[in-house]
């Protein structure tokens, strides 16, 4: 007899990886009625960053946890420098800090922000303890469905893992298993990590 087995858990993050992309613009681009023919004062990359690092120290986040992973240029306009990018990524560990950083820096010269992973020290024993969940649910659903012909499962033949899924956050779409590790509702539950599991499991009929 073949049944699948499903498990679901969400954890807290003890990290935070947080992405700023940051750009040169032109200062004439932010007055109003001006034109991109008009546009000739760069602000150049070096003062976006050194004005959003010092924003971001100011709220408690350390040099040790700011990397910059990208370093490029954007399209350029024709007749027009180029403009030069940088993405960096700060590790954090409250989300209290992201709503900071919202309030505190200058938006002038950013493309865009985002969480880019959420991470916990322990995922592997979390993962372990999701999939032993999911063996358990599948021995249950085949032990229902055998007592309604009074039959009885046997010794376990084969076991199938699902295949592998990285950790789904932010505004992950839920998935439905037939076994839930966390029972109470969470309003908050897009800013932690879920680990879901499938398991196909074959058993003996007695």
């Amino acid at each position: 007899m073949d049944v699948t087995g499903s498990s679901e858990m969400e954890i807290n993050p003890d990290e935070i990886r947080y992405t700023i992309h940051i750009k040169e613009y032109w200062k004439e681009e932010f007055e109003k009625r001006s034109k991109p023919e008009d546009y000739k004062t760069k602000v150049p990359i070096n003062v976006i960053e050194d004005e959003l690092i010092n924003n971001l120290k100011r709220i408690g986040i350390s040099s040790n946890d700011i990397t910059i992973n990208e370093i490029g240029d954007f399209w350029r306009e024709p007749g027009k420098d180029f403009l030069i990018s940088k993405q960096l990524e700060i590790k954090l560990y409250d989300f209290n800090i992201i709503d900071k950083i919202i309030e505190t820096i200058d938006t002038h010269g950013i493309t865009y922000m985002n969480i880019s992973e959420l991470k916990n020290k322990n995922i592997a024993q979390y993962r372990k303890k999701v999939k032993i969940a999911a063996l358990k649910a599948a021995e249950d659903k085949a032990k229902h469905l055998l007592a309604s012909i009074g039959k009885q499962i046997g010794e376990i033949i084969s076991i199938t893992e699902s295949a592998n899924k990285q950790p789904l956050y932010g505004q992950a779409q839920n998935r439905i298993s037939n076994i839930s590790l966390n029972n109470q509702s969470d309003s908050n539950n897009f800013r932690k990590i879920k680990l879901q599991y499938e398991i196909q499991a074959r058993f003996e009929i007695k």
